[in-house]
């Protein structure tokens, strides 16, 4: 069934973004990093302490992991625990692949949480390590919470037989569809590889009886959009406002023709019968610019009483305000997206990020074919002053740079994937926790099996942004004669050519990584030239002026300071790095130009090194480290007047 609505503003107001320049720092933490592929993010308190656990499943090395928030008293900022709900066997029969979207929920009514997962139809090649590659829907059974964090704890249940080979899943909910006070599932799916079916949107009835409720034979299966061509991102939200949840998705997907590109939204016909047919489907927007896999929220942007719904695509935040229920309609609002942020595109989400009353876009960015050039904002949040829909009135703040350009090199750049908003280290302010479908710099492809000894990925998979927007920036006050400034401490980044990352044996805490110092080759050609006339053996070194690199602010009572770093320099780091060319440091003391320090000292390991003595008088100053070889790892820089300082051991 197919209705249009009665009118659809589809040029309506158009406003403008622009970049709001030097932004407040927000600390990226890890909080699990070990697997490729994290291809989900699934919110709910597993343990029962009060606090938000993440469910993930990590397409490519197999794995349904549960990250625990580690709750009172602890700190949020290192590497949470963890637990592999679910594990390959090699070679086994049956046993399922590709894990796509994961979510949390009480699915049997015994009071403890379950995972749910969804898979996508998988080649030849993954079915032959590990059996299955027929893709369904399966749930993973929860013990008590004080069970939670032992692995034999939890009970796969195997495929939900209504489930199996019926299209590519590839995004799953918990949701009480029938308002039967029961939790039922809903996913969706896009067009199978294999049988070229569509997976659609569909939605799994629980059994009345809490006692059958893991009889897989007894959980229905009802379609709600047999024939649309991708079900990923969509969102339960009242769209006419008639008391139950309707359904609002943007369907682009690689398999959709360009042509059927849409944003719209199915009908629920309340409980009944009509629940089990497919929905009334209902077209807002179509348009060719999409790029597969949009994401849908639904938020009162403007706070007129109706709830809106918004999207993104590569050069313009699309926000659908509602101006009536009676019937339904809308006035489309384009909002042009800054230049930092025109880039393929994914995440979107709306909350008060910065806790004046107004609510605020926060989006994200993903690689296109590996490239997401440094000076892109690939996670950015934008406030307005002023009619939000009026022209002009959208400014952006950057909250984390691109991770840079990665020309022959094997590694992805950034793929944000899924988002939530929420109070992770509980100061008052909205954080964001967000999973990163793509990026790792050591393995050679990600076909690769995942159990091969080879197999080492340094992955950026699920961590969360630290909003200090309330916060006065830091600086680091002299004490005894000296300044110690760490990776984890507030570093204002100018760019994507510095990385915070999780620790590494060896490290105090987190660290920066100079990620980003191949530059582009036509912007840099005339460079290039120059250092390889001059007989440079690092062709894509970079100057002082390529970047804007790290910053540290640093109030000091004056004097000669000497400035010493620890850092690490990999033996060998993506193509033809490591070693003797990925050993340079650039640093400055506020508007002096910076100079070269270290050399190669020994690789592989943390080591101080010496790198300059400076005259500084009494006040505040900025310590610049900019990038000149990719691969550096610096971890501290103590700046000290003390002159028989001597750096700690390791």
């Amino acid at each position: 069934m197919t209705a249009t609505l009665a009118f659809v503003a589809t040029a309506g107001f158009l406003a403008l973004s622009r970049h709001a320049g030097a932004d407040p720092y927000w600390p990226v933490h890890e909080i699990d990093g070990r697997y490729r592929g994290a291809n989900g993010l699934g919110a709910g308190d597993v343990n029962a302490d009060g606090y938000t656990d993440y469910v993930t499943n990590y397409e490519f090395d197999q794995r349904y992991v549960i990250s625990l928030h580690p709750g009172p008293g602890a700190d949020p900022r290192a590497p949470w625990p963890t637990v592999d709900v679910w594990t390959p066997r090699p070679l086994a029969i049956d046993t399922g692949v590709n894990p796509e979207s994961s979510a949390l929920g009480d699915f049997d009514g015994d009071g403890n949480t379950d995972v749910v997962g969804v898979q996508g139809w998988s080649e030849w090649f993954i079915r032959w390590w590990e059996g299955g590659g027929f893709p369904g829907i399966r749930f993973f059974w929860g013990p008590s919470p004080s069970d939670v964090t032992e692995p034999a704890s939890w009970t796969d249940s195997g495929r939900i037989p209504t489930s199996i080979d019926r299209g590519h899943f590839h995004w799953v909910t918990s949701h009480d569809v029938n308002e039967d006070g029961l939790l039922d599932v809903t996913a969706g799916g896009r067009v199978h590889g294999g049988n070229y079916e569509r997976g659609g949107i569909v939605w799994l009835e629980a059994p009345t009886n809490p006692a059958e409720r893991r009889d897989l034979d007894l959980w229905k299966i009802h379609q709600i959009a047999p024939d649309q061509y991708s079900g990923h991102g969509f969102v339960w939200t009242d769209v006419d406002e008639d008391g139950d949840a309707d359904i609002a998705d943007a369907n682009a997907d690689f398999d959709t023709p360009q042509t059927e590109e849409k944003v719209l939204w199915y009908e629920n016909p309340g409980p009944g019968p009509a629940q089990g047919l497919p929905w009334t489907q209902h077209v807002i927007w179509t348009d060719s610019s999409f790029w597969a896999k949009p994401s849908m929220t639904a938020a009162d942007l403007d706070q007129d009483g109706h709830t809106d719904l918004l999207t993104q695509t590569r050069t313009a935040i699309h926000w659908f305000r509602k101006t009536s229920v009676n019937p339904v309609a809308w006035d489309h609002v384009e909002i042009h997206k800054d230049p930092s942020t025109t880039w393929r595109s994914r995440p979107v989400r709306v909350a008060d990020m910065d806790g004046d009353g107004h609510l605020n876009i926060v989006g994200m960015l993903i690689h296109e074919y590996g490239d997401l050039p440094g000076r892109k904002a690939s996670v950015f949040w934008m406030s307005y002053s002023g009619p939000p829909t009026g022209a002009d009135n959208w400014t952006t703040h950057t909250i984390k740079w691109g991770p840079g350009r990665v020309m022959l090199v094997n590694e992805f750049g950034e793929k944000w994937d899924q988002v939530d908003i929420t109070d992770v280290d509980s100061d008052g302010d909205l954080d964001i926790v967000a999973n990163n479908e793509e990026w790792w710099e050591d393995d050679d492809s990600e076909f690769v099996p995942f159990f091969h000894p080879q197999v080492d990925p340094s992955s950026v998979s699920v961590v969360w942004f630290e909003n200090r927007l309330a916060e006065t920036e830091w600086s680091c006050i002299e004490t005894a004669g000296t300044c110690d400034l760490q990776a984890e401490q507030p570093v204002r980044l100018g760019d994507g050519t510095w990385i915070e990352r999780g620790s590494v044996p060896g490290a105090d805490g987190n660290y920066l990584m100079a990620h980003n110092a191949l530059p582009p080759w036509v912007d840099n050609l005339v460079s290039i030239l120059k250092r390889a006339a001059t007989g440079d053996a690092n062709l894509y070194a970079l100057g002082w002026g390529d970047t804007s690199g790290a910053t540290w602010k640093m109030d000091l009572a004056g004097g000669t300071y000497d400035i010493w770093v620890r850092r690490r320099v990999p033996p060998d780091w993506g193509y033809g790095l490591g070693g003797s060319r990925s050993d340079g440091l650039l640093l400055g003391v506020d508007s002096t130009p910076g100079r070269r320090v270290d050399d190669l000292g020994r690789a592989g390991s943390w080591t101080w090194v010496q790198a300059m003595t400076v005259d500084l008088t009494a006040g505040s100053h900025e310590l610049h480290a900019r990038v000149r070889e990719r691969g550096y790892m610096l971890d501290r820089v103590v700046v000290t007047s003390d002159t028989g300082w001597v750096p700690p051991a390791g």
